[in-house]
């Protein structure tokens, strides 16, 4: 009895890969998403990039191409509000965000078009509220930092003129934010998949 498992065995062994080489059986992986970056404890897919892009949560800075310049731009979101999450900053109150929310709406056109991009996304309205209560957190967090620094010095003022005064305060912001964001990015483990 043992000796005749033993050939049904070896049997079972030599006529299997042949008898699947006789009859290939097509086996086709389908990709659901695509792993472009990985940060500490999170991770960015390329569905995450779309859709930020979509939403008008991020901009993609001018010359860039669509997906790596909107994958630059989510990972410095996202560093940034892991650094505005550790100080714990105030709820946005609904109003606000409910004002956020319109705005993405009247971005992306009729509420038809936000149903389907939604959709399409795989995502529902209340991450888009989730990521409406974060952008409000993150604005009130950089106004908080950065806004008494940024203004420009009387002497600027006088240089430039009075009506530059606002052009001065913005540009003087967007090197103090770009500086933060470059100090986060080197502190932080970011891997960048090809």
């Amino acid at each position: 009895m043992e000796l005749s498992r033993r050939v049904l065995a070896l049997c079972f062994l030599l006529f299997c890969p042949l008898s699947s080489a006789l009859c290939p059986v097509s086996v086709r992986a389908e990709i659901i998403d695509r792993v472009l970056a990985i940060l500490p404890g999170q991770i960015v897919t390329l569905s995450d990039v779309e859709a930020a892009v979509d939403l008008g949560l991020v901009e993609v800075p001018a010359g860039a191409d669509r997906i790596p310049g909107g994958l630059s731009a989510l990972i410095d979101r996202m560093l940034m509000l892991n650094e505005v999450r550790r100080v714990a900053p105030p709820e946005p109150s609904p109003a606000a965000i409910d004002a956020r929310v319109s705005r993405i709406r009247q971005r992306l056109g009729a509420p038809a078009d936000m149903t389907r991009l939604l959709s399409a996304r795989g995502l529902d309205e209340t991450v888009v509220r989730l990521f409406a209560a974060d952008d409000l957190r993150l604005a009130a967090y950089l106004d908080e930092r950065f806004s008494g620094a940024s203004q420009p010095t009387d002497d600027e003022i006088r240089q430039a003129g009075e009506s530059a005064r606002q052009r001065l305060t913005d540009e003087r912001r967007r090197t103090l934010v770009d500086a933060w964001t470059a100090e986060l990015r080197r502190r932080a483990d970011v891997t960048v998949l090809p």
